[in-house]
């Protein structure tokens, strides 16, 4: 029972919801990996491309800068990232995984990140 003396609760401070959610969270994967194995540790990287709409995405969801994509165009970039994620994928499987340990740690992060921005892509309406 909610008494008169407690606050409502407050709407969110951003526009993120539980609909682009693991969309957000897919980006983010993406992003963190990036820092940690491409910038940091220097042993693995993508084409730039990646991270950007990667960032892209974690920005108009979070509403940084006034940016704000309608859900059809999120949806399309969680898309264009789940495919890339297949593609990589495919890739790796037909001409090999690469050597080195962090390599093969930072694809599986990789993987993870592109099929949440799929499924998030999913789960958004129009």
């Amino acid at each position: 029972m909610v008494s008169e003396n407690q606050p409502a609760e407050m709407p969110a401070a951003n526009s993120a919801s539980s609909d682009t959610g693991l969309l957000m969270i897919g980006a983010a994967i993406v992003l963190g990996a990036w820092l940690v194995f491409d910038v940091i540790m220097g042993e693995f990287g993508y084409v730039a491309v990646y991270y950007a709409v990667a960032a892209l995405v974690l920005l108009s969801i979070l509403g940084v800068g006034g940016l704000k994509l309608s859900n059809r165009t999120l949806k399309l970039l969680g898309y264009f990232m789940g495919l890339v994620g297949l593609f990589l994928l495919v890739d790796d499987l037909r001409y090999g995984f690469p050597d080195g340990v962090a390599d093969n740690i930072a694809n599986i992060i990789f993987y993870v990140g592109f099929l949440l921005m799929f499924v998030g892509a999913r789960a958004l309406s129009d």
